[in-house]
């Protein structure tokens, strides 16, 4: 199969879906914007939650190679996470087709599908870290998920602020988007 036009049905439909939400989008739309036909469609991707599935994984797999590029060992937990932390952001910042799209399928009933067949790994070691710096009175000790989705949120709440609102000085709200975030895990 062509992987140049197997991209092109990948974005045509991504952003369909980010305009009119997943039901709201008939295959025969995303046919017509990626200049192919049905068939041609149903080729590459079976069923619509294939496709839908399919666009997920692309854009792990390529924010997953942008933050290991980024992300380099430092000496103390906190400058690990706080590149870490620079890294997801930067990447949704430079990304806003595909984080809309992580921000769609995340809140929607074909994440619960997926979720259901693949572990997520991602964060682990960004979660990882934190736990390990993090004062042993926190709830995240004893409920340790809740930090992944503690970490989630905020790095979603970060993005989504920066993307919506005219932030002048972007690395000094990434930097202090993290501190209010690290600040919350190390309860004194």
């Amino acid at each position: 199969m062509d992987e140049n036009r197997r991209k092109n049905i990948l974005f045509a439909a991504m952003k369909l879906f980010n305009e009119n939400g997943f039901h709201a989008t008939p295959t025969s739309k995303i046919a017509k914007k990626a200049k192919i036909s049905v068939g041609t469609l149903f080729n590459y991707f079976p069923t619509k939650e294939k496709l839908i599935h399919e666009i997920y994984r692309d854009i792990k797999y390529h924010s997953k190679s942008v933050f290991l590029n980024e992300i380099r060992d430092h000496q103390t937990p906190h400058n690990n996470m706080r590149n870490m932390w620079g890294a997801v952001v930067h990447w949704g910042i430079a990304n806003p087709e595909e984080f809309n799209y992580l921000e769609l399928f995340l809140y929607s009933p074909f994440k619960n599908a997926y979720l259901a067949e693949k572990k997520m790994e991602d964060f682990q070691k960004f979660r990882s870290s934190i736990l390990k710096s993090i004062s042993p009175k926190t709830i995240c000790i004893e409920y340790p998920e809740f930090s992944t989705i503690y970490i989630d949120n905020a790095l979603h709440a970060t993005i989504k602020f920066i993307l919506s609102n005219n932030v002048k000085d972007k690395e000094h709200f990434i930097n202090s988007s993290f501190e209010l975030l690290w600040n919350g895990f190390e309860q004194k």
